[in-house]
């Protein structure tokens, strides 16, 4: 379990830190990754995203905290980190966001994949 500790842990601080990037620092990294900027209803649904990706960091530290317990969490969690990379990937393909966006988001399929395979180790 030491390593669904560090594994999920690594995640949530990721997600903690994506969230973060979004809700207080969008100004600097907007630039950045080429982020075009959000007014109106586009920023109620950037805060949203933001939050929600914070929901998942929160998930993810459950399930570190206490793996066993947290356990039925991380099919959702496979899925939001594919759902994530699916999304970021289908805006790059038709052309709406840069190559950056889908570059940073990449590492969700490697938690998705390690999360299947933590699944995969610790079946009941």
């Amino acid at each position: 379990m030491h390593y669904a500790r560090w594994l999920f842990g690594v995640a949530a601080l990721s997600n903690f830190a994506a969230s973060a990037g979004l809700l207080f620092f969008r100004p600097l990294l907007a630039p950045i990754i080429r982020f075009d900027p959000a007014s109106g209803t586009n920023l109620f649904f950037l805060y949203f995203t933001g939050a929600l990706i914070a929901l998942f960091g929160f998930s993810y530290a459950r399930v570190a905290a206490n793996p066993v317990r947290y356990r039925v969490y991380v099919p959702f969690s496979i899925m939001g980190k594919s759902l994530a990379v699916l999304c970021a990937y289908t805006a790059w393909i038709v052309g709406a966001v840069s190559w950056k966006i889908p570059a940073l988001i990449s590492m969700d399929v490697v938690f998705a994949l390690l999360f299947l395979d933590f699944l995969r180790r610790t079946k009941t």
